[in-house]
């Protein structure tokens, strides 16, 4: 079991977006720093976050991919190597979250309309 501050938030983090429908994955890579902790494939869901009944269009949100970064608390920032991969994310058109709290990953959720 998560025992780790960072550990505690990853596996809420990583069971609150299964429950939502995401697809979500521990991640790192081979041979290089800075790799964001998880990766979350968000599904097309409803813009208002109230799913339509049957027969009704209403507005939909793309899926996206977002990358997670987790920390201890809040006030922890990332590493300068961290800082650089993020903003190559970014660059490419991701989406980077730092997260250091559950409250924190419950904003991430609500901003996403989860």
């Amino acid at each position: 079991m998560a025992k780790t501050p960072e550990g505690i938030i990853q596996a809420y983090g990583m069971t609150e977006l299964k429950k939502r429908g995401c697809l979500v994955r521990k991640i790192g890579y081979e041979g290089r720093r800075g790799c964001p902790d998880l990766i979350a494939f968000v599904p097309m869901r409803p813009a208002n976050g109230v799913w339509p009944k049957e027969g009704d269009a209403g507005i939909w949100l793309p899926p996206i991919t977002v990358f997670i970064e987790v920390k201890k608390d809040e006030n922890t920032q990332p590493e300068e190597h961290q800082l650089r991969e993020h903003e190559r994310i970014r660059q490419h058109g991701g989406f980077v979250w730092v997260i250091g709290s559950k409250a924190q990953m419950d904003e991430l959720i609500e901003e996403l309309k989860l």
